[in-house]
């Protein structure tokens, strides 16, 4: 009965898919938001709601006119999205690029919204279970990958004197390997220090934490953080 009412074009139908859009939507939004990511709860809810009033369109024009093709505004949208999403991409003064997968779970909000709009409310469910299980349950699988991953790069602020030497000395000293060392020209935190990006490869299993807690203890590294993507 409820699939049936969802699925026709009326106001209730309407009212139920823009709210379902919006709650759905912002559920996705507010897991981001929580990660700290410039897209939160309103673009969420924006987008799959902008999706679902498209989808919404594209039925109602079949409907009057018969001969409107169902494929186009969809196809639209798709393409179209990639420009809201392109700006959720970032890269940081130490080529430290953010923002990707807040990037794809807006482009999949869209499709999100296309499920709701078109009436197919068994399809979004199962799409927004998808979302909400990669980007809940498979991110805690993707940081503890990181964490023990064996290739890994390292921002650096050290003493422009001796920092240099005593790390790369430290590094082959526990069997560490540096396979790039850039120097950064953006400003560091002590105006004699020298930013490097550096990456490396560490044994397997060994924690990322446990290396950057131990350069915190060289008296000439001033500053240790993990460029993740």
């Amino acid at each position: 009965m409820i699939t049936s009412t969802i699925g026709d074009l009326n106001i209730v139908s309407l009212v139920l898919r823009m709210l379902i859009a919006t709650l759905l939507g912002g559920v996705i939004g507010l897991e981001r938001g929580a990660s700290g990511q410039s897209a939160g709860i309103r673009t969420f809810a924006l987008v799959c709601v902008g999706a679902a009033g498209c989808a919404i369109v594209n039925q109602y024009l079949f409907y009057t006119t018969g001969s409107a093709d169902t494929a186009r505004i969809p196809s639209t949208v798709i393409s179209g999205i990639g420009f809201l999403g392109v700006g959720t991409i970032v890269v940081t003064g130490k080529n430290y690029v953010r923002g990707l997968t807040t990037a794809a779970t807006l482009w999949s909000t869209a499709v999100l919204g296309l499920f709701i709009g078109s009436g197919f409310i068994a399809g979004s469910l199962v799409c927004f279970l998808t979302i909400i299980f990669i980007v809940v349950v498979l991110n805690k699988a993707s940081l503890f990958q990181e964490e023990i991953a064996s290739k890994f790069t390292m921002y650096l602020e050290l003493d422009k004197e001796t920092g240099v030497e005593e790390f790369l000395e430290y590094m082959t000293s526990h069997g560490y390997n540096v396979s790039v060392l850039e120097k950064q020209k953006n400003a560091s935190i002590h105006a004699d220090d020298i930013g490097l990006l550096v990456n490396c490869n560490i044994h397997k299993h060994k924690s990322h934490t446990n290396l950057i807690n131990d350069l915190f203890t060289l008296d000439s590294v001033h500053y240790v953080e993990e460029i993740k993507a």
